[in-house]
């Protein structure tokens, strides 16, 4: 095993070694994680959050301020519904639901989970834009998170 000397005066240095370091820790099978302090750590922390149960990812993402859409989403009947439909029966400003689902993208990655599923068998609205359901187990889920 070749032996890694670092500088550690030299920034662009003690970057490379840390490259080096995490490299060799990804080979090794082991995820280090930003800010990893060690200690004692379940199995749902080491994975991130998308390996906690549901009830608590929604829990996590009720804290941020697209909750209200989701649960808004959520109350709605179970037709599928295009972004520009959800704007509409949410009494929202047009587009709004266009720019919710791009931050929804990134807790929907982060948490693995689809708030809004497309729905292929609905076709698209007039304007030609596809709809979209929200999966059964989610919105019971939020259903009875929300109250």
């Amino acid at each position: 095993m070749p032996f890694l000397m670092i500088n550690l005066d030299d920034l662009g240095d003690c970057q490379r070694g840390v490259r080096q370091l995490r490299e060799r820790l990804r080979r090794a099978g082991v995820d280090p994680q930003p800010g990893d302090k060690g200690g004692n750590k379940t199995s749902a922390d080491k994975q991130g959050p998308a390996a906690l149960p549901l009830n608590q990812k929604l829990h996590r993402i009720s804290q941020r301020g697209v909750w209200r859409f989701i649960s808004g989403i959520a109350r709605l009947d179970e037709s599928p519904r295009s972004l520009a439909e959800l704007d509409e029966a949410l009494s929202l400003q047009p587009n709004k639901m266009r720019s919710t689902k791009a931050i929804f993208a990134k807790l929907e990655n982060r948490f693995d989970i689809r708030f809004l599923r497309l729905a292929e068998e609905a076709g698209d609205d007039e304007a030609g834009n596809p709809r979209y359901i929200m999966p059964p187990r989610i919105r019971k889920a939020v259903r009875e998170m929300a109250g």
